[in-house]
This record gives structure tokens, C-alpha cells and sequence, in this order.
């Protein structure tokens, strides 16, 4: 999977959340309006979608779209 591939599936799960708002990777996810249950939504979304679980300790660490990104980079190695 390319950094693009994931970055355009992300950006599409991330994008159903908010709305027609611009998501950039640098975009914080509290600052797009969602709150823990959509973040616990899309990271759920994110795990169906690439194949693989996120531990709840590296979902305390996700702050902004890159580093979903980057997480998600990581376990799909």
C-alpha cells in the first residue's frame, strides 16, 4: 500500500465524519469537530478497511490526520 493509497482512503473515512470540511494531514482531529466516539468510528473504519487493529495505548498518541497516517503506514508493513 502507498503512502498515497492510504492517505486517499483515510482522507474518505476521515471526510464521511466531517462533512464537506477540507481535510489536510496536518488537520488536528478536535479541531474538525470530532469527538472520541468518532474518533473510536473511524479508527474502526480504518481497521476494516486496511486489515489491521490499532492498540488502544497508540490511539491516545493520534492527534492530527498524519499521524493516522503514519500509524497506519506502520502496521500495514
Amino acid at each position: 500500500v502507498t503512502m498515497n493509497e492510504i492517505y486517499e482512503k483515510l482522507s474518505k473515512i476521515v471526510g464521511k465524519k466531517i462533512k464537506g470540511q477540507n481535510v489536510d494531514e496536518n488537520s488536528s482531529l478536535t479541531d474538525l469537530g470530532l469527538d472520541s466516539l468518532d474518533k473510536a468510528e473511524i479508527m474502526i473504519n480504518i481497521e476494516d478497511e486496511f486489515g489491521i487493529e490499532f492498540e488502544e495505548e497508540e490511539m491516545l498518541h493520534v492527534v492530527t490526520v498524519k499521524d493516522l497516517q503514519e500509524l497506519i503506514e506502520k502496521k500495514t508493513k
